[in-house]
């Protein structure tokens, strides 16, 4: 499938979808170190040629997003999590750095068939508004899925909210999510993480209250409802990544460990963009997590 992808970051989520087998059709990614990564990878023939555009508010009012309207099978993204983050203030709609509205945009002007977000899970409180826009774009979306890097056998959490969106438009009574996943199953893609979609959530579309509109409850992957007080435990964990703020260990739902990656410090001195690097490595997604977390929800 085609995908353009936005918020790109230094490519960790694209290597995920490589694990999917689609094209990288446009890059959106702001920060210039980052766009010196996807250049590097592209030159290595890791990630496809493609353009790589700046801040994504350019890229709708310079009529870049128009010129992708027709061509992109999916579109995804990690819009932005510090408005929503328990690290931060939680300004949410308020916060200047709130992309969703613009990442909504990009969205209802390229049409792509699928939709495929991710954000901290304390993006709970906003999600309605996720929800309600992309509804209102005609997509259907399914329950939101809390997924982790310990869900695939690494050993630290980094819980995100993921969120899938499709055109609302039926195939010969089939959505188009799960014609693709049964052409995945077919192909033996990502087989590596097939353990991970034996606990799949049980696929229920998003939960309304009676008013109709979305609760912006999450499922885990054994399709349990989190509470306010477990995301915000998962997001507390200390610096280290080895103990939540109450004290319990981390515990890791994987079934084969990852090991531990002794060359990568944080205290190292006299490297190459080193702050740039840490920013990087902070808001990146696991490969593993975002095709994991595609067979889930399409499953």
């Amino acid at each position: 499938m085609n995908e353009l992808s936005l918020f790109t970051g230094a490519g960790g989520g694209l290597l995920g979808t490589k694990l999917l087998g689609w094209k990288a059709i446009g890059y959106v990614e702001k920060e210039p170190y980052c766009q010196k990564v996807i250049r590097q990878r592209i030159a290595d023939g890791i990630l496809d040629a493609a353009p790589i555009f700046g801040d994504i508010r350019k890229f709708i009012s310079e009529g870049y997003s128009a010129s992708y309207t027709g061509l992109v099978d999916v579109i995804t993204g990690g819009f932005p999590c510090q408005p929503f983050s328990v690290a931060g203030k939680q300004r949410g709609a308020d916060d200047e750095r709130n992309m969703w509205p613009a990442t909504n945009e990009v969205i209802r002007i390229v049409k792509p068939r699928f939709v495929l977000l991710e954000n901290v899970p304390g993006v709970r409180e906003y999600l309605p508004v996720v929800i309600r826009d992309l509804r209102r774009c005609g997509y259907e979306v399914r329950h939101p899925l809390q997924l982790g890097a310990d869900d695939v056998g690494a050993p630290h959490r980094r819980k995100r909210a993921w969120i899938l969106a499709h055109d609302a438009k039926q195939v010969d009574g089939e959505c188009h999510a799960k014609a693709v996943q049964r052409q995945i199953q077919q192909s033996g893609i990502c087989s590596s993480t097939a353990d991970v979609a034996d606990t799949i959530s049980d696929g229920r579309t998003t939960r309304r209250k009676n008013d109709g509109e979305y609760d912006g409850a999450i499922i885990n992957t054994d399709g349990q409802y989190i509470s306010d007080a477990e995301t915000k435990r998962l997001e507390g964990q200390d610096a280290a990544g080895n103990t939540c703020t109450d004290g319990r260990p981390l515990q890791y739902s994987g079934r084969h460990r990852w090991p531990v990656e002794p060359d990568v410090g944080r205290v190292a001195h006299g490297v190459a963009s080193r702050v740039d690097r840490l920013k990087a490595i902070g808001n990146g997604q696991v490969p593993a997590v975002v095709a994991a977390a595609w067979r889930i929800l399409t499953a």
